[in-house]
């Protein structure tokens, strides 16, 4: 590309950034030039104020990026990085497509990171993404106003549950067999991982907006939260201690409809309410859409959504946005197949049929089962009703360890005329049908109207 193209192509940069994006970036290169006036900082001013931010492996990576770019040719300092190189990650990061955010991957890669034939290395893309994720988590006490209410529950996270994380993203983009990533599977992982592109995002946001979390703010707008805010947790549950980490935390919600990602409520938790059934089923009835999360003695932890609410009853309920999910030891989520619709059921007191909750498959064959006599559950090796579906225990038949079960989402409203509350438009309208068809029969018998609890 020709200077007088590249001198274009930096005008339309500028032009691109908000007066107060360019004030922020600004601000941010001057910090580094310890407040001169110089048009070029060096890379070692970067490396050593960015590693405080960030860490040694972002830093890194970045000024592999750095390195990779071309210099001016009057450029007396080979070290030395302008400031429109300087705010170039910031800009592929927002203003560019796909295209150029898999060129500034590829650039901040080491040398290895790179096949003969030009592709991408798996291992090292691997790297750099768990790096991202890793780095994400880190930062999240800094500017993310949910995390304290984790915090202070002592919600934790470990380097190899974050590791998780970053290979169950990329995971589902590649075959297992394979040594290289190729250019379009890069582009549609990061075409169709959200929650990725938004870690990433948002870490070079970090970079340019730390230590002022009202310029960070500016520069994150309309960022969707990755990490709900938790509620219904008091200094009364003295004795609970959480068997989920935040990075567990994020993948659940990374899969949830957008609607239900804000907050968790908490409701139930064995370690702090009893090993009872029914102690379980008295929180969480009519509460709304719910996640159901298990630990058991073989220390497997698992987990089932729940899109309506839990009722008692003869028959399957819930909807095909239900799904399950591996936590420990890796993390894998199964949507459904919608070969069948045996979603959610829950019954106690029966002779005939299995007294217990179960999601997926059938009687004697689910995909997660609770019976209702505390401590026994099961995970059968095949299920038809999550696609790729594995076995989620480490045996078929488990015993449980933990229990907790959470609300998503806001609190469902009770309707007036009825003790069960409506949870989703759906649900509402087939209340409302049920009351017009009886109202309806009622008047043709007598005539007159009054009214019909339902």
């Amino acid at each position: 590309m020709g200077n007088s193209a590249s001198n274009e192509k930096q005008q339309q940069k500028y032009v691109s950034l908000t007066p107060q994006e360019q004030r922020i970036l600004e601000n941010s290169f001057k910090l580094l030039a310890c407040g001169g006036n110089t048009k070029d900082i060096k890379t070692e001013q970067i490396r050593i104020a960015w590693r405080a931010i960030v860490g040694d492996v972002i830093t890194e990576y970045i000024i592999n990026f750095f390195n990779s770019r071309p210099k001016k040719a009057n450029s007396q300092n080979p070290s030395s990085i302008d400031y429109s190189l300087y705010i170039e990650p910031y800009l592929i990061m927002e203003k560019y497509d796909k295209t150029q955010q898999i060129n500034f991957l590829a650039n901040s890669l080491s040398e290895k990171g790179t096949s003969t034939d030009g592709n991408l290395v798996l291992e090292e893309v691997r790297k750099y993404v768990s790096a991202v994720v890793k780095t994400y988590i880190r930062a999240l006490p800094f500017y993310c106003k949910s995390f304290e209410t984790w915090k202070k529950h002592d919600y934790r996270y470990e380097d190899q549950t974050a590791e998780s994380l970053a290979n169950a993203f990329l995971k589902q983009f590649y075959k297992e067999s394979k040594t290289l990533i190729l250019e379009e599977e890069l582009e549609k992982f990061l075409q169709y991982n959200f929650s990725f592109q938004i870690m990433w995002r948002e870490i070079i946001a970090y970079i340019y907006g730390y230590r002022a979390p009202d310029r960070l703010e500016k520069l994150l707008v309309n960022t969707e939260p990755l990490l709900p805010a938790l509620e219904g947790l008091t200094e009364a549950h003295k004795n609970y201690k959480p068997i989920m980490e935040i990075p567990h935390i994020i993948y659940i919600n990374s899969h949830l409809h957008y609607t239900l990602r804000s907050k968790w409520r908490f409701l139930f938790s064995s370690k702090i309410m009893g090993e009872s059934f029914s102690t379980m089923l008295g929180k969480i009835l009519n509460r709304g859409p719910t996640m159901v999360v298990v630990e058991d003695e073989d220390n497997y932890l698992f987990a089932g959504f729940a899109p309506q609410s839990w009722s008692k009853g003869l028959n399957f309920g819930g909807d095909d946005t239900s799904m399950l999910l591996t936590l420990r030891p890796e993390m894998r989520s199964f949507p459904s197949t919608k070969y069948n619709d045996h979603f959610q059921y829950l019954h106690i007191n029966q002779q005939t049929l299995p007294n217990g909750l179960g999601m997926g498959g059938q009687f004697n064959y689910w995909g997660l089962w609770l019976d209702s006599e505390y401590g026994k559950g099961q995970s059968s090796e095949t299920c038809t009703t999550f696609r790729d579906y594995v076995q989620l225990s480490k045996q078929k038949e488990f015993r449980i360890k933990n229990v907790e079960v959470w609300g998503v989402g806001d609190e469902p409203k009770l309707s007036e005329d009825s003790d069960e509350e409506i949870n989703v438009g759906r649900i509402k309208f087939k209340k409302e049908m049920k009351f017009h068809i009886s109202f309806f029969f009622c008047r043709i018998r007598t005539k007159s109207l009054f009214w019909i609890k339902i």
